[in-house]
């Protein structure tokens, strides 16, 4: 069975999307936020249940949707690493170098 692993930007679009959902309400930020990390634990077991994401073209960089989220991750053969967890409608991450290509 693979790891999760978590980049640092990942680990901060969690962070400010948990900040902001609990603006409204805490405990809708903390379902959100739990059902996003159960998201992920899917993957584990079908990594490849991701479509390709388009900006890359890797086969092994993927999105996974979740309500208005894309988590952006790459399936390597021991772990799935996390790179970012975008807003449905956002484009990739248009700052040099991308998230994908660093790591």
């Amino acid at each position: 069975m693979s790891a999760i692993a978590w980049t640092e930007p990942a680990l901060g679009d969690l962070e400010s999307i948990g900040a902001t959902l609990a603006r409204d309400s805490e405990a809708f930020a903390r379902r959100v936020m739990e059902r996003l990390l159960e998201a992920v634990e899917r993957v584990v077991s079908v990594p490849r249940i991701g479509r390709v994401v388009r900006e890359v073209g890797d086969e092994r960089v993927r999105e996974l949707l979740f309500q208005t989220f894309r988590i952006v991750y790459r399936a390597e053969p021991d772990r799935i690493l996390v790179l970012s967890v975008l807003l449905g409608g956002q484009p990739g991450d248009r700052r040099e170098p991308r998230r994908w290509e660093v790591v």
